[in-house]
């Protein structure tokens, strides 16, 4: 893959590519097996943020821009 993916819409696109590439043979099956693990992984993770995010807009508290939510203490 030549370029970055940065947003929800390049990671589908990208798994997109990986399941055309498995279909016509060129990209073995296990290691794409392995990318869609990570994707998911991936997208719990946005999943999670966008929780978070509901939740403190139900409690009317500003919310961080999403990508920035701080997982550690703060330093």
């Amino acid at each position: 893959m030549s370029k970055s993916i940065k947003t929800t819409g390049d990671l589908r696109s990208y798994l997109a590519s990986i399941m055309v590439s498995v279909g016509n043979g060129t990209c073995d099956p296990t290691k794409a097996r392995e990318i869609v693990k990570v994707a998911g992984q991936i997208n719990e993770s946005f999943y999670s943020e966008v929780k978070v995010q509901r939740l403190k807009m139900d409690l009317q508290q500003s919310g961080d821009s999403f990508g920035e939510m701080i997982i550690g203490d703060e330093k």
